[in-house]
């Protein structure tokens, strides 16, 4: 854990660099913007900036002040990002006092806060730099493959906010993270991407900070020449920034370049400097750099029990600052010293310790992986609880949607054999009302036909004989009288001819060839009594059988009597065609004339169509009328099966 803590400080954090002076105009702005703030999320923003600003100072105590009210109010909001920041913050100002715990605490807080499946760029951002900053203060405390594991974890989430800053950093890490692990081979080429980079996108405090780191990496590998440039570099672009916390890193490794290369005057020099910028910009961080090179330096001069007392600096502020890693290298470079020294009995205190030290710390990181090993079979089961009662929930999900598709079918079930029933019932009533009113139209035909048979009989036998008798007596009359020509013989002329259309009459209600000859017959005679000089009837018939009963014979004679009489005294006709004809059960008739035609659309009103119709329905027929200027086409089909035979 010997370089974690330097290299990749400036890109985990807010940004480290900058002037004193710029750092105070910086918060003096600040103060002023948040006296004129009007929303609770502007002041979140504003006092964590200057929480994190007086940390860059060195005013840990107004940082935390500033730090604590923006996490009271962040409590106030409903915003998850600014609860969030002000944890970010405040975790800033325990992580640059090397308080790691609390300042894991604080961004594991940051990080629950927001969920890194539905991230904005800056919700992105701001986890990306929770969980660096997390990883450093794991390495901090020794768990390297722990921070190194929490930046990889952070890779696929860079990518996908395609965040190329929160990516060099990074990179940085990585490399950091490998040279932590003195595994400089793997750390160079990642370092070689942050300095290219930063080249080209960075800030001048970020291009010094990563040639620094570089600078520092070449050392570890013995290329005093390149760390040589690249010292070079970053001391350039900290001439442009003017007084800087990075100066007292930049002499620190300056120092340990001249130690290297065999020059303990300049590296003396610089070292002093070091001291000096530790004045203005007092970090912890920094002062473990310059007890570093102090060390390396007296080690060179060969002033060992100085050396030793760098060594034990340097492991005084690990203690308080429990950063593992330099409690550890720090204890055995002082028995390192102590032995040289031959004060084994120091150097046996030290390798104590050392070993004390060391038993605990692998203590305590057997008890951090066994935690989380714990941490993750709690996570394991909890998923598998969630799967459960996921699976429960989906299974009670699919019973509820069957069970409602069920009761919905025999909803929908009911619901249509309810309406079949109704159509059903409906169709009962329709047909039961037809039926119905066949029954009337039937027994008010029969009785129009018994009151015709009645009155025809009557007429034919009551008045047509008295009428036949008294034109003979006025026939003898006259003859005794001899007044052949006279006015009597006229009466009886007239007579008789009431007589002859007295008994037409009689004959039409109910003819005497349809109950001795039959329907043709009867048709046939029909068509011959309707015989005029304007008018010609002519009479096809096929097939017309003679077991029709008796009944459906009449009313086939009075449907065609209707037709001819109506086209005969209605359409103005010179000719009328009547056909009839009969196939099994099924009997045919189509009238046609040649008259003026009529309106088909006021047919039923006319009670001669309307006594055909009732003949048609009651035989369970239909009728088509084709009318137009040219004449009438009347067509009927009618049904004279045995049911229907009276």
């Amino acid at each position: 854990m010997k370089h974690f803590l330097i290299i990749c400080l400036v890109f985990c954090c807010n940004t480290l660099t900058g002037t004193a002076q710029s750092y105070q105009q910086r918060t003096d702005s600040l103060q002023r913007l948040l006296g004129k703030a009007v929303s609770d999320t502007d002041r979140i923003r504003l006092m964590g900036e200057l929480s994190s600003n007086f940390m860059n100072i060195g005013k840990p105590t107004e940082a935390y002040d500033f730090g604590a009210r923006a996490l009271r109010l962040g409590r106030q909001v409903p915003y998850a990002y600014y609860k969030a920041l002000a944890h970010y913050r405040m975790g800033y100002v325990y992580l640059m006092q090397a308080v790691n715990d609390s300042a894991i605490a604080q961004y594991d807080s940051a990080r629950q806060l927001l969920a890194p499946g539905s991230l904005s760029p800056a919700a992105g951002s701001l986890y990306l730099k929770c969980n660096n900053n997390i990883a450093f203060a794991y390495a901090n405390d020794g768990y390297s493959e722990k921070a190194m594991e929490l930046i990889i974890s952070s890779l696929p989430l860079i990518l996908a906010l395609k965040d190329t800053f929160m990516y060099a950093a990074t990179v940085h890490n990585v490399a950091a993270g490998l040279t932590n692990t003195d595994d400089y081979t793997k750390a160079y080429p990642y370092s070689q991407e942050d300095l290219r980079y930063m080249q080209l996108k960075g800030r001048p405090e970020e291009i010094a900070e990563s040639f620094l780191s570089s600078a520092l990496l070449m050392l570890y590998m013995d290329s005093l020449s390149r760390g040589e440039r690249y010292l070079d570099t970053a001391a350039m672009h900290l001439k442009a920034l003017g007084p800087s916390a990075l100066w007292a890193r930049y002499y620190s490794y300056r120092s340990r370049y001249y130690t290297a290369a065999g020059q303990p005057g300049p590296a003396a020099i610089a070292c002093d400097k070091a001291f000096e910028e530790l004045k203005q910009f007092d970090r912890r961080t920094n002062r473990y750099d310059v007890y570093t090179a102090q060390e390396k330096l007296q080690e060179a001069k060969g002033d060992l029990r100085a050396a030793r007392a760098a060594a034990a600096k340097r492991y005084e502020m690990a203690l308080e600052d429990e950063a593992a890693s330099f409690v550890l290298s720090s204890l055995e470079a002082m028995a390192s010293y102590s032995r040289k020294t031959g004060d084994l009995r120091q150097a046996y205190d030290d390798l104590e310790k050392y070993v004390h030290f060391k038993d605990s710390i692998d203590k305590k990181q057997t008890a951090f992986k066994l935690k989380e090993m714990e941490a993750k079979l709690q996570a394991a089961r909890k998923e598998q609880q969630i799967a459960s009662l996921q699976g429960r929930a989906r299974l009670q999900r699919y019973l509820l949607w069957g069970v409602s598709i069920v009761l919905g079918l025999t909803v929908l079930f009911f619901l249509y054999v309810i309406r079949q029933r109704k159509v059903r019932m409906g169709q009962q009533i329709r047909v039961i009302e037809q039926a119905r009113q066949m029954e009337i139209t039937d027994a008010l035909l029969k009785g129009e036909e018994r009151e015709r048979t009645r009155m025809a009989r009557d007429l034919h036998d009551g008045l047509g004989g008295t009428l036949a008798g008294l034109k003979l007596h006025l026939a003898r009359i006259a003859q005794n009288s001899g007044t052949q020509q006279g006015p009597l013989r006229q009466v009886a002329e007239q007579l008789g001819t009431s007589v002859h259309e007295l008994r037409r009459i009689a004959r039409n209600m109910m003819p005497e060839s349809l109950l001795k000859l039959g329907l043709e017959p009867a048709l046939k005679d029909l068509c011959e009594n309707m015989l005029s000089p304007q008018l010609q009837v002519v009479f096809n018939a096929y097939n017309i059988r003679q077991d029709i009963s008796p009944r459906i014979q009449t009313m086939i004679y009075r449907i065609v009597q209707e037709l001819l009489h109506n086209a005969a005294r209605h359409s103005g006709a010179r000719k009328v065609l009547l056909q009839c004809s009969q196939e099994a059960d099924t009997f045919f008739i189509t009238v046609e004339d040649n008259g003026k035609g009529f309106n088909t659309g006021d047919h039923h009103s006319g009670i001669g169509l309307s006594s055909v119709r009732s003949r048609v329905e009651l035989l369970k027929g239909n009728m088509q009328i084709d009318s137009g200027e040219n004449g009438t086409i009347i067509n009927i089909e009618l049904y004279v099966t045995d049911s229907h035979r009276g």
